[in-house]
């Protein structure tokens, strides 16, 4: 299947590959709505609460895709929603990355325009990005946006960072101090990526060997020059997609609940990253050999 589709990210432009999968999306989604009952903010309220037992003072990393979620609410009420619960005392982090893959980005040279370029990980983060109080991080391709306690020290140095997923990034930042990947919808693990460059350093190497300069225009409209290293696409569609990686990984944190069309997954970062460290020394990785 990932050899599938990265044949197919090579014939198919970007917005023609968005068209079919909102078009698929869409089918299956129209073909489950008979039998799926909408979802209210109060229902998402208490399953986020009751079935995910997300608490005041979590910090959540949020991967998301809202239409899988059948809601009548908007993605605004679930934002704010999430804020609600989290309140500052906690955090909330959302993937703000460009249009397109990181490699069709970078090899384009594109500029990324930290108030206009829009994100490509789902209409959630987009509004969430210009909430009240979130801060974005400096980055051309694998731009964060962060809510709550400590956001601007998070989101802090990203455009210096070892890789887009370092220790030193807002990620690696997330889970030095601990938190949580929150998925809605979809079984993206973004953190996933720290897992691997930390762990696997000089073991295997997931990027492409070029550094790319590339253009990031910050929010006073000043042009900057970012250096980063961007994933290898041939090799990554080797990859096990990390979501379904994770299930197979006795994680006693990890609850996954079924909810509007498809489902909903909270785990530990922590735990998450310890559970991998023992996986990948026993070469248990997601490179398929």
């Amino acid at each position: 299947m990932n050899y599938i589709k990265s044949c197919l990210k090579n014939i198919l432009s970007y917005k023609q590959r968005l068209a079919l999968k909102k078009f698929k999306r869409k089918m299956v989604n129209q073909s489950k709505g008979i039998f799926r009952k909408k979802v209210t903010l109060a229902m998402m309220e208490n399953f986020l609460l009751k079935e995910l037992e997300i608490k005041k003072g979590d910090r959540l990393i949020v991967a998301s895709s809202f239409g899988n979620l059948n809601a009548t609410f908007s993605p605004k009420e679930l934002v704010e929603l999430l804020k609600k619960i989290v309140t500052d005392e906690g955090v909330i982090m959302m993937p703000y990355y460009p249009p397109g893959n990181s490699y069709e980005w970078a090899r384009q040279g594109n500029i990324f325009d930290m108030q206009n370029t829009k994100s490509s990980m789902g209409i959630l983060t987009n509004v969430f990005a210009h909430s009240e109080g979130v801060v974005k991080s400096i980055h051309p391709t694998k731009a964060v946006c962060v809510w709550g306690k400590d956001s601007k020290l998070i989101v802090s140095g990203h455009e210096n960072s070892t890789t887009p997923f370092y220790w030193d990034s807002p990620y690696g930042k997330l889970l030095k101090l601990g938190s949580k990947s929150l998925g809605l919808g979809i079984k993206n693990i973004p953190i996933f990526h720290t897992f691997e460059d930390v762990l696997l350093c000089g073991v295997e190497d997931y990027y492409e060997s070029e550094i790319y300069n590339l253009k990031v225009k910050i929010e006073s409209g000043k042009i900057i020059n970012v250096k980063t290293k961007v994933h290898d696409e041939a090799l990554n569609a080797r990859l096990i997609l990390a979501g379904d990686y994770v299930k197979k990984i006795n994680c006693t944190s990890y609850i996954r609940k079924k909810l509007g069309f498809t489902f909903c997954y909270i785990v530990g970062n922590s735990e998450l990253f310890e559970n991998c460290k023992i996986e990948f020394s026993n070469g248990h990785t997601r490179l398929l050999k």
